[in-house]
């Protein structure tokens, strides 16, 4: 699952310049910032050697604040910006969360 995390992060961070948003600062930097958390933990969690899920909970709190960042930045005007950031935030979301879930215990938590 690791590698779909890592593909939104790498599609949070060009979509600004895709989608030709990149002169609004808030929407530019929230897409950046959350892409390279995707892609930390990504590369975090394909490296590990062992089986805990706190990448995927990172994962999801930052999906979390994805959602929100729009509203709460105010670049909720800009059309493609916020249907961007939304749309990956969810889909981060539902994969960190089946991950946890998946795992067994959903407050498994590397202890």
């Amino acid at each position: 699952m690791y590698w779909l995390i890592g593909i939104l992060g790498l599609a949070s961070i060009a979509a600004p310049f895709l989608l030709n948003y990149n002169d609004n600062v808030f929407a530019l930097w929230t897409n950046l910032i959350f892409g390279a958390v995707l892609l930390v933990a990504a590369l975090l969690e394909a490296f590990a050697d062992d089986k805990d899920t706190w990448e995927y909970w990172v994962v999801g709190i930052a999906g979390i604040g994805a959602i929100l960042a729009p509203f709460i930045l105010g670049f909720n005007a800009l059309t493609a910006a916020l249907w961007t950031i939304v749309a990956i935030g969810i889909i981060t979301i539902v994969a960190a969360g089946t991950k946890i879930f998946q795992s067994g215990s959903s407050t498994r938590l590397g202890y």
